[in-house]
């Protein structure tokens, strides 16, 4: 009987330190579940209506700004490679200021449509200020400050 006993003590000793050391690790299991659902599953879902909202592709002619801070228009799109003209040109051809460059980047790297800025050209030339009164001293004759 002395054997009998020792093995149903083992073996209630075994069960006891399975079953304890399964209630020890049940308050991370649930630790981990509850951040999956409260934080990883939110974050999952607001990817997948960020990706839905890019579907709206863009199109040739648009104005767009890479991840890296590049803004250049959309030349031609190639699957979801698009290639991007970079730098400004003047309506006659000729290059003003840092020459155009093509650069082709792929969908992923575009992060926005921006809006297109047209330039204002200043018609008014400063240098000259025409004075109705000549008694001022300027000097000139018909009014016109003498450019110094």
């Amino acid at each position: 009987m002395t054997h009998l006993s020792a093995l149903v003590f083992i073996f209630g000793t075994t069960t006891k330190k399975s079953s304890s050391s399964l209630l020890t690790f049940l308050p991370l299991i649930l630790i981990a579940v509850g951040g999956y659902f409260f934080f990883i599953r939110p974050q999952q879902r607001k990817q997948q209506a960020a990706r839905a909202g890019q579907t709206s592709a863009y199109e040739v002619g648009d104005e767009v700004q890479t991840i890296g801070g590049v803004i250049g228009t959309i030349l031609e799109i190639n699957g979801d490679r698009y290639t991007l003209l970079t730098g400004r040109t003047e309506a006659d051809g000729n290059l003003d200021g840092p020459q155009p460059t093509r650069i082709v980047f792929i969908r992923q790297a575009i992060a926005r449509k921006v809006e297109r800025i047209v330039d204002v050209v200043d018609d008014t030339d400063s240098s000259i200020i025409d004075d109705d009164d000549d008694d001022d001293g300027s000097g000139g004759k018909d009014g016109k400050r003498k450019r110094s």
